[in-house]
């Protein structure tokens, strides 16, 4: 049944790409007939298992060895982690300071899990995700009504909320997420660029219309012309830039701007000056115990960054931060983590940050090219419930750190 489902909808979608191209970020024509491209670049999909063009290859189909291979240097005073592996450890957190945050296929996935485990994790950090349970389990709507197909420069929609609000709320009386009344109250930060070519704004502006139909209290950062990518101060690319490694940096006033520092104070109160050296520990930990590898398209080994004050049994605050498409350690090596502008502040306020990896994988079940997270059914058509197996996964991580229940 699976396999067959999982056919049915590559048929789908390699329909759809004869119709439009296939671009990912940059502009597209409509063409009457297409060859299908080895899959969405960002963020996400991809039909079932096409072969490459010419003189394009398919992105790497094993999980990250441990260590993985050397990936280019950093630039200097750049801190990564340790090349050793470790077993991910316990700490004293906080109950009501869990949070989580993700871009693109990670923000579709971190919307997921913040709705999945409401009772647990306290707000959301989105940038260009979209609603819950977006894609119905269907990669040919993933891309043509959420995310993940650009045409003439404009990424395709189509408004769901409807459908995934009642998606959301049936789920919630049946028990399989959390009451959807944990959400009332909680912080929620959305970032959307005007100019994104890969997410349309307009699913982010569904996504505010969700959150605050559940009376979560959001900001909607989204007034940058920036195109599709993490918003940080230490991104190497222009706001307006949408190219790998997918790391922005906007300019508000003349002055970089700084979108953790925004969200993190909406999570945690006002912040202590942003460090420009790292004191605390960033440390390669084992995935395998809690349950990922190739077979559900799951890297071997995350980062988790520890303050001093946490491993020495302060009681800290935590986040869970889901990379994007083509974002994994595979395909970037740690730009994600040293680029993402949130270890600084999270190193002087005593706040420990995970970050999981996914991986590509070749297909044919699952098929994930672009190493993305599952946000449309790749991996198991329970994808945005408490029992699917990513999100399973995750939690099992997110438990070990913070004794959640």
């Amino acid at each position: 049944m699976l396999g067959t489902h999982r056919i049915a909808q590559g048929v789908l979608i390699a329909t759809a790409l004869l119709l439009v191209s296939c671009s990912g970020g940059s502009s597209g024509a409509v063409a009457p007939v297409a060859t299908p491209t080895p899959g969405a670049q960002f963020p996400g999909a991809g039909p079932g298992q096409p072969t490459p063009a010419p003189g394009q290859s398919a992105p790497p189909a094993t999980p990250t060895p441990a260590p993985t291979s050397t990936p280019p240097p950093p630039p200097a005073g750049v801190v990564t982690p340790a090349p050793a592996i470790v077993r991910l450890g316990s700490y004293h957190v906080a109950p009501q300071q869990i949070f989580v945050a993700g871009i693109s296929s990670g923000g579709f996935f971190g919307v997921q899990m913040h709705v999945a485990h409401s009772s647990v994790f306290q707000g959301a950090a989105i940038y260009a995700g979209g609603v819950f349970h977006c894609s119905q389990d269907s990669v040919a709507l993933a891309l043509a009504e959420c995310g993940g197909e650009t045409v003439n420069g404009q990424a395709l929609y189509q408004n769901t909320l409807a459908q995934s609000e009642a998606y959301l709320d049936q789920q919630s009386a049946a028990g399989t997420i959390d009451p959807a009344s944990h959400l009332q109250g909680q912080p929620v930060y959305l970032w959307s660029g005007t100019k994104d070519s890969v997410v349309n704004p307009q699913e982010m502006a569904d996504l505010n219309s969700e959150y605050l139909h559940y009376g979560a209290h959001v900001t909607f950062d989204n007034g940058f012309a920036a195109d599709h990518g993490w918003e940080s101060p230490d991104g190497e690319l222009p706001c307006g830039t949408a190219a790998s490694p997918y790391m922005i940096a906007c300019t508000q006033n003349a002055q970089l701007y700084d979108s953790e520092q925004k969200w993190l104070t909406l999570f945690f109160g006002p912040l202590n000056a942003r460090s420009s050296t790292l004191h605390g520990s960033l440390m390669r930990f084992d995935q395998t115990e809690f349950g990922a590898g190739a077979a559900n398209s799951m890297d071997t080994n995350g980062t988790v960054y520890v303050p001093q004050p946490c491993a020495a049994g302060t009681t800290c605050g935590f986040v869970v931060v889901f990379h994007g498409c083509k974002q994994g350690h595979a395909f970037i090596g740690d730009t994600f983590v040293t680029e993402s502008g949130i270890d600084q502040w999270a190193d002087t306020n005593k706040i420990i940050v995970l970050y999981p990896y996914a991986v590509a994988a070749p297909g044919p079940a699952p098929y994930n090219p672009n190493g993305c997270w599952d946000w449309w059914g790749y991996d198991d058509p329970n994808y945005s419930l408490k029992s699917g197996t990513q999100t399973t996964i995750v939690y099992r991580m997110v438990q070990r750190v913070t004794g959640a229940p």
